[in-house]
């Protein structure tokens, strides 16, 4: 297992990220433009499946790689292509009954609860019947792609993330050719977007893994374990899904689509942001997994440590001007940005550096196989957001009183995975992590946020220079602390070193 394995695998992460977030700046600009606002507003509440989509592929996809990475250090060539079958044959069973219960919950929702004016509702019918389609054909391609990220090929991985959302780029253009219906437009191409990417997604494992196959037969052994494995994992998976949901549905209840339109635009600069620190973890992931698996505990909570620290670091400098200076990005990227994007964006992305901090421990109860925990006691909390939000609401609280709420059980759901995690695997070393990772991060955040705090309200940006300028030095001051505050002696030590050798020998 090789630290240069990492570093090349982040590099390529990074490479697929800063073209994928160029294009979909420009995606979710020239979709807002062309749609509207209401009917923006409306894909993000009938859409919101769009979410589940990509959150149930994130979930599904990190459970059946956790059995790739821990049967890879085996080698054993027919129990790989056994466990690939069984993986299939339980996605496509998963596929075909999320998406028969959505057709009945989502019909139910469309027509009583969610607020759809009356010409709009034929329209909503058929977009959330294609984000349903959607659905069944990423769920059952899943297997294709876990196996790609357990191979540790970011390079291929990389490609396909490329290709979708330069195709997302060319649908939104497109948009300008149609007159009339241009959300159902909207909604079909984006479903021949999915199919491309998937068809790739299979060819390319196909051709290039032997572990591939649907004819290896079904193995019992894995079929108890990946579904128990799957049951317990969707239980939590779930839960946030229902809770991103509802919350949806509830602010649309409430206030109507045009805050949804401002939770979309917020939850567009979380997922941009966000997917900078997720890469971190993501290169990290299959390599500490193994490490747990072979018994390597000193390599496992290194690993730990660095993905936590550095995914936060890179999310802190980041978040920090983008909340400084969230007016004029909003009106560079939007022109005219919904009412309440701002206040959004903000509380979204605090509630995601926290996440960032103790993602890594879900890794690591993943990797011991037994989730039932995790799964029943996170769930359970982050289930109880919705009745609290609703009754918060009718108590006549504000519209951000919602993710008040959000942050406060993300807080306690993260002190939940730490005693778990420390519970389930005696090598895990809970007190190196507060101290060394969590007190540190708590630390260089109080110290910026005291620092940068003026930049809100005495620099502010006017046009594209000075926010360049203002960025600039912002970043330049998160930097200097995190090195002096954030990193150990023997972590600054491999930095000058690596920066040394990058320079030019006399």
């Amino acid at each position: 297992m090789s630290n240069k394995k990492i570093l090349s695998n982040t590099i390529a992460l990074y490479f697929r990220l800063l073209i994928t977030l160029f294009v979909s700046l420009f995606t979710t600009r020239i979709v807002l433009k062309n749609l509207g606002v209401e009917d923006y507003g409306l894909y993000g509440t009938v859409g919101s499946l769009i979410a589940l989509i990509a959150f149930l592929q994130n979930a599904l996809t990190g459970a059946t790689n956790r059995f790739f990475n821990i049967e890879m250090i085996s080698r054993d060539l027919p129990n790989i292509r056994k466990l690939f079958h069984t993986s299939f044959a339980i996605h496509l069973g998963i596929a075909i009954t999320i998406c028969l219960f959505l057709e009945i919950l989502g019909k139910f929702l469309l027509k009583y609860y969610i607020h759809i004016p009356n010409e709009k509702f034929a329209i909503a019918n058929d977009v959330f019947n294609l984000s349903v389609v959607s659905l069944f054909i990423i769920i059952v391609t899943i297997p294709f792609e876990a196996l790609l990220i357990a191979k540790e090929n970011f390079k291929a991985y990389a490609f396909i993330s490329i290709f979708e959302s330069l195709t997302k780029l060319v649908i939104a253009y497109l948009l300008i050719l149609t007159s009339e219906n241009r959300l159902i437009y909207y909604a079909s191409a984006l479903l021949v977007s999915t199919v491309l990417s998937r068809l790739i997604y299979i060819s390319i494992t196909k051709n290039l893994y032997k572990e591939v196959s649907l004819t290896a037969g079904i193995d019992k052994n894995f079929l108890k374990q990946i579904s128990s494995f799957i049951g317990w994992d969707l239980y939590g998976n779930f839960a946030v899904i229902l809770r991103d949901h509802g919350t949806t549905l509830i602010m649309n209840n409430f206030f109507g689509l045009l805050m949804v339109a401002s939770m979309q635009i917020g939850n567009q600069i979380m997922a941009a942001v966000g997917s900078f620190a997720n890469n971190i973890s993501l290169a990290i992931k299959p390599q500490m997994m193994q490490s747990y698996a072979v018994n390597d505990s000193y390599r496992m909570n290194k690993l730990i440590n660095y993905s936590s620290s550095f995914s936060y670091y890179l999310l802190l400098i980041l978040c920090v001007p983008v909340i400084v200076n969230i007016d004029y990005i909003l009106k560079l990227w939007l022109s005219t940005p919904p009412k309440y994007a701002k206040v959004i964006t903000i509380f979204i992305l605090c509630n995601f550096m926290i996440t960032v901090i103790f993602n890594p421990l879900i890794s690591l109860i993943h990797a011991t196989g037994n989730i039932k925990s995790i799964s029943l006691i996170t769930g359970s909390i982050i289930l109880l957001t919705l009745p609290i939000i609703y009754l918060t609401f009718k108590a006549g609280y504000p519209y951000y009183w919602a993710y008040i709420i959000l942050i406060m059980v993300n807080i306690l759901v993260s002190l939940a995975n730490l005693l778990i995690a420390a519970k389930q695997v005696n090598t895990f070393n809970i007190y190196n992590f507060l101290s060394a990772v969590v007190l540190k991060l708590v630390t260089v955040t109080l110290v910026v946020g005291s620092v940068l705090y003026p930049f809100i309200y005495v620099f502010k940006a006017n046009n594209f220079l000075e926010f360049v300028l203002l960025s600039f030095g912002q970043v330049i001051i998160i930097l200097s602390f995190i090195y002096i505050l954030g990193i150990t002696k023997s972590e600054k030590k491999i930095l000058i070193n690596y920066f040394n050798s990058r320079l030019p020998k006399k």
